[in-house]
């Protein structure tokens, strides 16, 4: 290593524990620095390593997780940045205790939109492509703005192998063609019609053929867009699929089970979108040569994270705080909410910050109504678009009750004292959900 850059290492790694020590968050400040002192780091850091990206709308977070998981049941340094800084600040911080002479393997979460600047400075074995959904539009655009990004990313790394979700339609266009693709899908046998009649979940995203225009079919559809699809006009459709979920077993609030062949899986967080992430880091470790055993130990022992159906307990009351940021992933955790049969109490956090996404209106192609099922007992809101939230609240005509607008900074723990039920669910906008975690101290 380069006198210079262990310098910068060593003030990086200062700095980091510095952080530690006064309970700061040392996820990018300490990458920050050695950047800006060393323009060069990662190329030091990086040294002997084989680097997995994962990319994509929805699911990053969990699918780094789990694939990080499965991996160090079969290698001794695995490095990832579980913080999700996905920026190149979080990424060098994240590979700070990097040994340079040592074989190593490192899972890292990147942005759709960083993944060209990542590349640049890391070139990837391999990149996990999760989904593309509709997500911050002032920032993206629409979804084939999103998938243009990603591409320009791929095109600094041409080398690298991907590993695509083989039911979304737009990772079936052409320019995929151009790298080592490999697909994975969920095939349910119990739920796939013999033709092609099904039509994708209202308000889905990019269901027009690339070729000719016309509505795509399914012969099953697993949520939103995502299913095996084909154009009745033209010759477009999913590709072959190498890694498949043959049969979703059990589906329930905090767990699911499925089969990969007649290989048995099961995952601690419920979802079906939780299990198309479970998929993707297990399609990987596949591909790597891992065994059985090491993916299903891996999938298994993985627990809930920042986030992604955390659970704490304050007051007595169990709080299960879900990350929602576009009506996909919104729409999908509604989905396993309505799995509980209990009596809850629901807590919305709005924020319209940048790293939000200015704009809110993605919250009215949610579906919200879907909660007229479920036994709620009261409703709070709170974030800086409150007032949005409960309109939109209002409008789904979830609860015959008043919508309580709140300060969560200062009030969140009263508040959930407070509720009628002795579960509560919170579904908070990202840098909402950044400062309820300072203001209860989780780590």
């Amino acid at each position: 290593m380069r006198l210079k850059s262990k310098i910068v290492k060593n003030i990086a790694k200062l700095i980091r524990s510095s952080l530690r020590l006064t309970n700061h968050k040392a996820t990018s400040l300490p990458g920050y620095v050695a950047y800006k002192l060393d323009k060069d780091i990662l190329d030091e850091l990086s040294k002997n390593t084989k680097f997995i990206f994962v990319t994509g709308t929805n699911g990053k977070t969990m699918t780094t997780h789990f694939l990080t998981n499965i991996l160090r049941q079969h290698y001794d340094y695995v490095y990832t940045n579980d913080s999700g800084s996905n920026m190149v600040q979080g990424i060098i911080t994240s590979l700070l205790d990097n040994p340079s002479n040592k074989e190593t393997v490192a899972v890292l979460e990147v942005d759709e939109a960083n993944l060209v600047r990542i590349g640049k400075f890391l070139k990837a074995d391999y990149v996990v492509f999760t989904n593309i959904f509709r997500d911050q539009m002032d920032r993206f655009g629409e979804i084939y703005n999103i998938f243009d990004k990603i591409m320009e990313g791929m095109e600094t790394i041409p080398d690298a192998k991907i590993i695509a979700n083989g039911d979304l339609p737009i990772f079936a266009y052409e320019k995929m063609d151009e790298y080592d693709t490999s697909y994975y899908a969920i095939r349910d046998k119990d739920k796939i019609v013999e033709d092609y009649t099904l039509e994708a979940e209202m308000n889905s995203d990019g269901i027009i053929c690339p070729k000719c225009n016309n509505i795509l079919k399914y012969r099953v559809v697993n949520y939103s867009s995502l299913g095996d699809f084909s154009c009745p006009n033209c010759d477009f459709k999913s590709k072959d699929v190498d890694y498949t979920i043959d049969r979703l077993v059990e589906l329930s609030s905090d767990y699911s089970k499925f089969m990969i062949g007649d290989e048995d899986y099961e995952v601690n967080v419920g979802g079906l979108y939780n299990v198309y992430n479970a998929l993707a880091a297990a399609a990987t470790a596949k591909k790597l040569g891992l065994s059985y055993r090491e993916i299903s130990d891996g999938l298994r022992t993985q627990k809930n994270v920042f986030g992604r159906q955390e659970n704490i307990n304050i007051s007595g009351k169990n709080v299960i705080i879900n990350l929602v940021k576009n009506p996909a992933g919104l729409n999908q955790i509604i989905e396993l909410m309505l799995l509980n049969e209990n009596n809850v109490s629901l807590i919305c956090l709005l924020n319209d910050n940048y790293a939000d996404g200015l704009d809110v209106s993605w919250i009215y192609d949610s579906h919200y109504e879907k909660l007229k099922n479920m036994n709620i007992t009261d409703i709070y809101v709170s974030g800086k678009r409150s007032f949005d939230m409960k309109r939109r609240l209002e409008i789904a005509e979830i609860y015959d009750g008043n919508i309580e607008e709140f300060d969560y900074v200062k009030d969140i723990v009263d508040v959930i004292s407070n509720c009628k039920s002795d579960e509560v669910y919170i579904l908070s906008t990202y840098t909402a959900m950044l400062k309820l975690r300072e203001v209860l101290k989780l780590s």
